[in-house]
Formats: structure tokens, C-alpha cells, sequence
């Protein structure tokens, strides 16, 4: 009966750690997803924004987005930067809510993902 209780008493221990790593390894993998699909919106926005008309086109010395396109990248790239695993309060504490530090923020995160991408695909074939 007392071996019965310690063992009893040494399991559950083991059971709330191996609990927990699955739910880690879970939500990583949910991670993973939610980056992929992420990836893919701001890809989507990207070739969205790039495919809009300027009403009135200013006079542009470089390929600097409007400030209405900047605006309707920013859900799009607060979305992939919180999916690679940073919370929204760390976005507003890093940029202060700055919309180019956010976007070119977004851009470094796409660019390593679609890097991590093709370096996998080398390595497999």
C-alpha cells in the first residue's frame, strides 16, 4: 500500500512535465502554421498594394511606398511580426508604434522565413 501512494505520489510530477511539453510542442507547431499563413497575407497585402493605382501620384525619387499603402500594409506585417512569436506589447515597446520601423521590422521577418525556406529546400535536394 505505502509503495502504492509513492508511486502514485512520483507520477504526477512526471505526468504534468510530459503535459506541458506536449502543449509546448503544440503550440510551436501552431506557431509554425500561423507564421506560414501570416507569410502568405502579408505576400497577399504586398502584391495587393503593388498592383494599386496612385489617385494622384506624387513625385517619387525612389520606390518609397505612399503613406496610404504603408497604411494597409501595417495590419499584415503587426500580424507576421506577433506570429513569429512576439507579443503586441513588445511591437509597441521596440517601434513605439512607428509605422516604418514596424513595416521594415515585417520585411527582415518575411525575408528570414522565405531564407529558412529555400535554405530546407536546398538541403533536401
Amino acid at each position: 500500500m505505502r509503495i502504492n501512494k509513492m508511486l502514485l505520489v512520483m507520477a504526477i510530477p512526471l505526468i504534468t512535465t510530459f503535459s506541458c511539453t506536449n502543449e509546448t510542442a503544440a503550440s510551436t507547431a501552431a506557431t509554425q502554421i500561423s507564421q506560414s499563413e501570416a507569410i502568405g497575407k502579408f505576400n497577399a497585402e504586398i502584391r495587393r498594394v503593388a498592383m494599386m493605382k496612385e489617385p494622384n501620384p506624387a513625385p517619387r525619387t525612389s520606390a518609397e511606398l505612399s503613406d496610404e499603402k504603408k497604411d494597409l500594409l501595417l495590419p499584415a506585417a503587426k500580424e507576421l511580426i506577433v506570429s513569429s512569436g512576439v507579443s503586441m506589447a513588445e511591437i509597441e515597446r521596440q517601434t513605439a508604434n512607428d509605422r516604418e520601423k514596424i513595416l521594415k521590422w515585417a520585411v527582415k521577418v518575411y525575408g528570414d522565413y522565405n531564407r529558412q525556406m529555400n535554405q530546407n529546400y536546398k538541403s533536401q535536394n
